[in-house]
């Protein structure tokens, strides 16, 4: 993160416009996919797509050797560009040697990616964008903000205001007439054009073929009416043949707009020809006479022999990652700072723009894992943008602050111990009411601005644990109870809850002194050194009384404990297997408890509603959702679903300290939907969670409660002895 992503980031929060228009956008696509997905089989089909892609990028030579020849067997001229400057460079030069004047162009990412138009407009070439969105776009001097949507950042208003500059008219709000406006002012651009320019949704080797998918005729006008067709496509767009573009197609408009299917699927071979006056082909007939396509790598060569990111070529961009983003709802697309937005966005930039322009885009990703749920291609693209980081840490270094951050305090627990401590005694003249922190000094100010902070405990949970610190002996099932930071320094009595309902079940919790941070914050920096020296520190203290079990309080550091250690530990065979069967250990505190009480029945109502807030790392990294659901209920309690229950909080690590107004936005419309449940009692089974929903709820003066389920049941749980 620097500074001048902050303030672009900043200045989005305080885009009035923008935060009146990305809502209703984020809403309309979220309702539009779900019924868009009725009836059909989403597992099945983006397993077909999964499969189409990983074979098309396998024998991406052998398609780009096929599709040229096919397509210039059907009459197109096909040309390979390295880069911008040599596509750029091939448009230019065609349009000098055919004196074109005037350009219309179709919506196209990867004309924009090479900023084709500017190229064009330098050398005193008009171009016109005709996509509505991206006219919209062009009017305003901006980037596009969406994938499919250029123009989805921009209010009715702003869209009239330069609509009524255009035409000198003074315009009203009306959408329709607004949209009649666009088609008369464009009509003419149409033709008096001398060359057309798009890009392809899919190119279809064994055809030559290119599949333009549109919502606007504006696509076919482009493509028919100049004499001129020039299209630029990324070499991913290949496809062997018309069945896998169909396995495309299923998905591309569903999962983008909802929609079975665009209005306007164009299938283009060749220029426009005919032989019912000969029988040589006569170009131009009813359509331009030339076709060029331009294949075009930019860095996707690359990419493509990458073991770690060639997957990214799989995105078929429908930008429904973007729809579910909640970074992306917070600040849209051109906060990004290049041309594509989002997770996958920051992937491509560093390939097609250079690693040092990923730095900012990458750290907007909260690693929230909900792109990778809707993606249609199977993307992994939460890993790949730690392995990025990764890759920015390896090449950059560390900054001066995350290096004294990792490399001098949390990979040495003992200086972490002290650091809280010391923390601990100089909170006291910030601390107020309820034991919380609202307002730090200059430069911290920032941190309470959107919640308040709990205090660090005098008498961390390893110091309350010690009488705890091996299980007692006897035939019960041994758990380790691994807490987390948050837990160990800010919650404590969580802990205490934890190993007291534990007793009640039955087992025998014990809390391994030795254990340290798990290493999550560093990970998501980009730090692996400094997490594979806080793994074996933890594999070490949590092996050395073999327990049956590992509990977490804390989702993200389970996936640490049970994901990331055995992966970072792979090359070590001794660590790797001692992590390896740690691994299978490992439990959620309300999956635990399910399994250590499977026989208990259920209790009679405890006459308290609450809802249930699902923690990312819960629900995505590990799966698990339906147990603390099941673990309330059995107990007694009545869940109230909130709506988008599963939503990132805002908190995401280290994200929370580095863009806190982000964090504090993405917040606000969870504790809006928290309130509109109209319940006394949020639970959520992440500590973390707990964190943030407390110190938002606590700006807000509001008398909701925020409980851990372990919490909540120690408080409120109708005592039992469980299996006796």
């Amino acid at each position: 993160m620097t500074t001048r992503m902050r303030k672009r980031v900043n200045k989005a929060l305080a885009d009035k416009n923008l935060q009146t228009a990305l809502p209703t956008f984020m809403l309309i696509t979220k309702v539009g996919r779900q019924l868009g997905m009725q009836g059909i089989d989403f597992s099945t089909l983006r397993d077909e797509l999964r499969r189409v892609k990983e074979k098309s990028i396998a024998n991406l030579p052998q398609l780009v050797q096929q599709f040229k020849s096919q397509a210039t067997k059907a009459g197109a001229v096909v040309y390979e560009a390295k880069d911008a400057e040599d596509a750029n460079n091939y448009v230019l030069k065609l349009a000098r040697e055919r004196n074109v004047k005037q350009i219309v162009k179709s919506k196209s990412m990867v004309t924009e990616e090479i900023e084709l138009n500017k190229h064009l407009k330098d050398a005193g070439i008009e171009v016109t964008e005709t996509d509505l969105g991206e006219y919209i776009v062009q009017l305003a001097g901006e980037k596009p903000s969406h994938l499919v949507g250029p123009a989805i950042h921009k209010t009715i208003e702003q869209v009239a205001e330069l609509f009524s500059k255009v035409t000198g008219e003074e315009l009203g709000l009306d959408p329709q007439n607004l949209a009649e406006v666009a088609r008369r002012t464009l009509r003419q651009a149409y033709l008096n054009a001398d060359m057309g320019i798009s890009g392809a949704n899919i190119a279809i080797a064994e055809t030559g073929t290119l599949v333009i998918v549109t919502n606007e005729a504006n696509g076919c006008l482009v493509t028919t009416l100049p004499p001129i067709h020039v299209a630029v496509v990324g070499y991913e767009k290949l496809v062997s043949s018309l069945e896998d573009a169909t396995a495309i197609l299923k998905l591309l408009s569903r999962n983008t707009t909802g929609q079975k299917q665009s209005v306007y699927v164009s299938y283009i071979t060749g220029p426009s020809a005919t032989t019912a006056i000969s029988e040589v082909p006569l170009f131009g007939v009813q359509g331009p006479g030339e076709l060029h396509i331009i294949l075009i790598d930019n860095g996707r060569m690359q990419m493509r022999e990458s073991d770690e990111f060639k997957e990214a070529l799989y995105c078929i961009k429908c930008g429904a990652c973007l729809n579910i983003c909640p970074v992306f709802g917070s600040v849209a697309g051109q906060t990004y700072g290049y041309i594509y937005q989002g997770g996958i966005g920051a992937i491509l930039t560093a390939f097609l723009h250079g690693m040092d322009k990923a730095v900012d885009p990458a750290s907007l990703c909260m690693n929230c894992m909900a792109c990778a749920e809707v993606c249609p291609s199977h993307i992994d693209i939460p890993r790949m943008i730690l392995r990025l980081r990764t890759n920015i840490v390896a090449e950059n270094g560390l900054s001066r602050t995350a290096k004294i951050a990792y490399h001098g305090i949390l990979s040495h627990p003992k200086r972490l111990n002290a650091a809280i401590s010391i923390g601990s005694r100089l909170q006291s003249p910030f601390v107020g009411k309820g034991s919380m922190v609202r307002r730090l000094p200059y430069p911290l100010n920032s941190l309470t601005r959107t919640i308040s902070l709990p205090t660090l405990s005098h008498h961390p949970l390893r110091d309350r644990l010690k009488a705890f610190s091996s299980p007692r002996a006897g035939t019960h099932p041994t758990v380790a109870f691994y807490a987390g930071c948050v837990a160990n320094y800010a919650y404590p009595e969580i802990g205490d809850d934890v190993m007291n309902y534990l007793q009640e079940c039955d087992a025998a919790p014990y809390y391994p002194q030795e254990q340290t941070c798990c290493g999550a914050p560093a990970l998501v920096t980009g730090d692996e050194e400094t997490c594979i020296k806080l793994a074996k520190i933890n594999i070490a203290a949590i092996e050395e009384m073999n327990p049956d079990y590992v509990v977490t309080v804390c989702p993200g550091c389970a996936v640490m404990l049970q994901q990331e250690y055995p992966r970072l530990l792979a090359s070590d065979p001794e660590w790797s297997h001692r992590a390896e069967a740690m691994s299978t250990k490992i439990r959620d505190f309300s999956q635990l408890v399910l399994q250590l009480t499977s026989t208990a029945e259920k209790m009679p109502s405890q006459n308290l509603k609450v809802t249930y807030h699902d923690p990312c790392y819960l629900r995505r990294g590990l799966g698990i959702y339906q147990e603390p659901r099941q673990l309330l209920q059995r107990e007694g309690f009545e869940i109230a679903e909130m709506n988008d229950a599963d939503v990132c909080c805002g908190f995401a690590g280290t994200f929370v300290l580095e863009y806190p107004e982000l964090s504090g936005s993405i917040l606000q419309r969870k504790l809006d939907n928290i309130e509109a449940t109209g319940v006394d009692i949020v639970v959520t089974n992440c500590t973390p969670c707990v964190l943030q929903l407390r110190g938002g709820l606590d700006k807000r003066n509001s008398t909701i409660k925020v409980m851990h389920s372990a919490e909540l049941l120690a408080k409120y749980g109708k005592s039992r002895h469980i299996n006796a």
